[in-house]
């Protein structure tokens, strides 16, 4: 395993600037004005004893004090080859599809790491773009990470709704529910949660819950009342204007003008015919 990691780290350009050897023991001293989190993968990086890479690797992927920039796609790749080398691959999954959820962008690095290592990143990103929903931003996120390394090897599910004043209803599925405040400790792995309230669209999302990490969920729900108040009433309809039709004359009837004007002409005509006789 060191060896191994020690030919990847000579590979990889980007991780040489983040250590300088020192000494012959091999040690591994942080650059001057060196981020802390690249220090603590760097020292990673060389540390013999799996589970003293561990700690410092759990410490080095603290969303709160080491966002995903820098060496902290390495650090959970790093993370996750350990797990996989320990023959634990679904807890390299759970922190795979955790990371790849926080940080969609995340890329596996083919040269440096285990073929393993990049089909199970591989599997993780699948199942993320299949659990992905539009309801996510109804559940913000956040992580409260144990005091120190080495804690327990279960995680806790905490479930809060602060903008609500409503009692609100959670359910993990093939768990339970969970009351609105409250927490339960869950084995690390993916979990479907589930969550409605009266007055408020239900939504339902999937997270990861991590050893030793609490997985705190803010249900931020919609209310259904606002969704009516806001619909815009339909505008009134027009009637459509009338237009005058003039009759058509009905067939076979003669209209009274021509009438009129017919008999006037036959009287006329009489008339002449017996002028012409009497003179």
């Amino acid at each position: 395993m060191r060896y191994d990691i020690a030919n990847g780290l000579r590979r990889h350009s980007s991780l040489l600037l983040l250590c300088v050897l020192a000494g012959a023991g091999g040690g591994v001293t942080p650059l001057r004005g060196q981020d802390p989190c690249d220090a603590l993968v760097a020292r990673a990086f060389n540390e013999f004893d799996a589970s003293r890479r561990l700690d410092l690797l759990v410490s080095a992927v603290k969303p709160t004090a080491c966002p995903p920039r820098g060496a902290w796609p390495v650090g959970i790749q790093l993370l996750a080859q350990t797990l996989i080398e320990d023959g634990k691959d679904s807890l390299a999954a759970a922190w795979l599809r955790w990371a790849i959820r926080l940080s969609p962008d995340l890329q596996p690095d083919t040269i440096q790491f285990l073929p393993r290592v990049v089909v199970a990143y591989r599997a993780a990103r699948d199942f993320v773009l299949h659990t992905r929903a539009p309801a996510d931003s109804a559940a913000a996120t956040t992580w409260l990470w144990p005091a120190q390394a080495g804690g327990a090897p279960a995680g806790r599910l905490q479930i809060t709704s602060s903008a609500l004043s409503v009692p609100v209803q959670v359910q993990v599925k093939g768990v339970g529910p969970i009351g609105g405040g409250g927490s339960i400790p869950l084995n690390p792995g993916s979990y479907e949660i589930s969550a409605t309230a009266s007055g408020y669209d239900s939504v339902r999302v999937t997270r990861e819950v991590l050893p030793g990490v609490t997985t705190v969920l803010d249900f931020r729900l919609r209310s259904t009342a606002a969704q009516v108040a806001a619909k815009p009433a339909a505008a009134p309809t027009a009637p459509a204007p009338q237009q005058s039709v003039t009759p058509a004359p009905r067939k076979g009837k003669i209209p009274w003008w021509v009438k009129v004007g017919i008999g006037g002409g036959v009287a006329w005509a009489i008339l002449w015919n017996a002028y012409i006789k009497s003179h």
